[in-house]
């Protein structure tokens, strides 16, 4: 304690003494009284030949021994026996180290107390001694946190001093100088940094510069400007193919839709001069048909009485020839046109359902 300090020396001296010298002035130090340092017991001497040899010739009638089913009972009191021995020679051996144990054991247990006297005290004095220390280090961290202060200016915020500051600093072999210039180094660095990060011609400056905030690693906030940049070029590129992709489908749809007009307009075109043509043609058919009708008229028609006489005669021949029980069928004679058809998918569907009910063939027009 401060003002009445007891030295405790460093190396702890054993001597041997009689025990005539018990009665000498108390010294701090450890004598040992009984057993002398040359009175502990060395070697523990046995029988150890002796049973070396008997063990070494019983076992010898086992090593070449076969057992069979014959004898398996002999083989099991073989065991027994050779485990009855072992037994006998490991209780002897535990009874040994327990009556050498016992004296070092109330040595060990008195000792114990002695030293546990001395560490109150060494508690007391630690006590003491790690405030002082921790006093050391706190003016130490104050002195470098001054430092700080004098040249962070306006980057406090962005570079706070538990960033800047390593426990390593505190230590006694850190000297004071060195930390202190770290310090410094560090945030002139940061501020170097920063400027570079504003330079950058990105709108992602902003983004890159908390990545740097966050982790002080210039290399890292480039990376991030460089990601999110790449990131909105793939983007824009997208749109615009996108954009490009719904510009072509509506150009191809219009085109579809001019082109099938134009075939629209052309079929009623086409249409509506077949229809003409076929008009003429049913016309002339027609007329055709009256002319040779007129012919065959004229041609048949009886031009005396002897005629008209003799053509009532022979149509009466040709009716008691015909069967009167085969139904007289006429012939009908067929006609070709042309024509095309607009309309809905329903109406053409039905005109196709109409020509077929009245067996009209249809076909394309080639």
């Amino acid at each position: 304690m401060a003002g009445s300090k007891k030295m405790i020396p460093e190396t702890v001296e054993a001597e041997v003494v009689s025990e005539a010298a018990v009665a000498q002035e108390e010294k701090m130090e450890f004598r040992l009284i009984n057993p002398t340092e040359d009175g502990f017991l060395r070697v523990i001497k046995w029988n150890k030949e002796e049973l070396e040899t008997a063990v070494k010739h019983k076992i010898a009638e086992y090593k070449n021994v076969v057992y069979t089913e014959d004898n398996m009972k002999q083989a099991k009191a073989d065991r027994a026996e050779l485990n009855k021995l072992t037994k006998a020679i490991e209780e002897r051996r535990k009874m040994v180290k327990k009556i050498i144990n016992e004296p070092y054991d109330v040595f060990e247990a008195e000792l114990k107390e002695i030293l546990a006297l001395i560490q109150e005290p060494v508690s007391i004095i630690d006590k003491q001694v790690k405030a002082f220390e921790d006093q050391q280090k706190e003016e130490k961290k104050k002195s470098i946190q001054k430092s700080y202060d004098e040249v962070i200016g306006d980057l406090a915020k962005v570079l706070p001093f538990e960033k800047v500051f390593d426990n390593r600093y505190l230590n006694q072999t850190y000297k004071l100088a060195t930390a202190k210039a770290e310090v410094k180094a560090k945030i002139e660095k940061v501020r170097t940094d920063l400027e570079t990060i504003d330079s950058l011609e990105s709108k992602y400056k902003l983004n890159a510069k908390d990545v740097y905030i966050k982790t002080l690693d210039l290399s890292k906030a480039l990376a991030e400007n460089k990601r999110l940049s790449e990131l909105e070029e793939k983007l824009e590129a997208e749109k615009r193919r996108k954009a490009e992709e719904k510009a072509e489908k509506k150009r191809l749809a219009e085109e579809k839709a001019k082109a099938e007009e134009e075939q629209r307009k052309a079929w009623e075109n086409k249409g509506k001069a077949e229809q003409e043509s076929d008009t003429k043609s049913a016309e002339n058919v027609s007329n055709e048909m009256e002319k040779e009708s007129e012919v065959q008229e004229s041609a048949t028609e009886p031009v005396s009485e002897m005629g008209k006489v003799i053509q009532s005669v022979e149509q009466q021949a040709y009716a008691t020839a015909v069967d009167p029980f085969t139904p007289k069928q006429e012939e009908v004679k067929r006609y070709r046109t042309k024509f095309c058809a607009v309309g809905t998918k329903e109406q053409l569907q039905k005109l196709i359902e109409f020509m077929n009910e009245n067996n009209i063939e249809y076909g394309r027009i080639k």
